[in-house]
């Protein structure tokens, strides 16, 4: 159900909503929301607050998610190419094998992520 919601809440566009139920989550102590193997391709995910989210093998591919936090998100093998990451914070991410041809990091906070070497 959790995972249904937050893909509910992302391809509505209404990002705000997405990151109060996150919030709402956080307050109760549930940290994560699990994105794996998800197609969010071409959304807006503008400023959603992604933070620790499980996005591993997710096809985001095409998506503006320029001022987004997924700061220790697991996005390992996810799928970013074409994506806008400008100002997004990644750090502590895990991005292994993550396909990010064509991606835009102008300004991403990258400290501590591991794949972009």
């Amino acid at each position: 159900m959790t995972t249904k919601k937050a893909v509910e809440l992302l391809k509505s566009g209404d990002i705000s909503a997405f990151n109060k139920w996150i919030k709402e989550r956080r307050n109760k102590g549930k940290s994560r929301v699990d994105l794996d193997d998800k197609d969010l391709s071409g959304l807006d995910l503008r400023n959603a607050d992604l933070r620790d989210a499980h996005l591993n093998g997710s096809n985001l591919r095409k998506s503006d998610l320029k001022g987004a936090n997924l700061h220790g998100a697991r996005l390992r093998q996810a799928d970013l190419r074409g994506s806008d990451l400008r100002d997004t914070d990644l750090g502590n991410a895990d991005l292994r094998k993550a396909k990010l041809k064509g991606a835009s990091m102008k300004h991403a906070k990258t400290k501590g992520a591991r794949g972009l070497d």
